[in-house]
């Protein structure tokens, strides 16, 4: 017989599974985001929520940024699928009709650049969506690895997960732009 804590849970009436909480090898969540891991230490869900902030964002040019959501812990590690939700909130009214592109990566977005496609890293988990504005309507995407089923994580390789943005952004920008909503990757402990 399994041991129970490798059998997956029903979850609500629709059928749908859980795996259940688990307290074996975790990743850290960032500052300003929480995490729940559902799993068994080797098979994980990882359910992010968002309450941060982007770093100053220069006004009138082209500019990626980005933000540390959650680092995996060390190892190889394989991702099969993300989810994200997220909502840009300006604060001053600067870029409110800015409607920038989104995505999840392993590594930061930075430098001049209007769109995140142009590094494979910067979307690496999910690819850029064009936000509907920066008035908090959230971004809403599940995609699966955008280099392949899944994405490898080598030992040596970035563990990070980040939230990033890129814009041609409207004059004056925004001095810390905050980001609201839910982060979900799928992905397996490898060794």
């Amino acid at each position: 017989m399994p041991n129970s804590a490798t059998i997956r849970q029903p979850f609500g009436e629709s059928g749908i599974t859980q795996l259940p909480l688990t307290t074996l090898g975790l990743g850290a969540a960032a500052t300003g985001v929480t995490a729940v891991e559902y799993g068994d230490g080797i098979n994980h869900k990882t359910v992010l929520t968002v309450s941060s902030a982007l770093p100053a964002i220069a006004g009138g040019a082209a500019l990626g940024v980005g933000k540390l959501l959650y680092t995996l812990p060390a190892g190889a590690h394989a991702i099969q699928v993300s989810y994200m939700s997220m909502a840009l909130t300006a604060l001053d009214g600067n870029i409110d009709a800015d409607t920038p592109d989104v995505g999840i990566g392993t590594v930061i977005a930075s430098g001049v650049v209007a769109t995140l496609d142009g590094t494979a890293t910067f979307e690496n988990l999910i690819t850029g969506q064009t936000a509907t504005n920066c008035t908090g309507t959230a971004t809403v995407k599940t995609a699966g690895p955008t280099a392949g089923t899944p994405l490898e994580i080598a030992s040596a390789a970035a563990h990070t997960v980040y939230f990033n943005v890129a814009d041609t952004w409207a004059a004056s920008g925004e001095a810390a732009c905050p980001i609201t909503g839910t982060v979900v990757i799928e992905w397996t402990n490898l060794a």
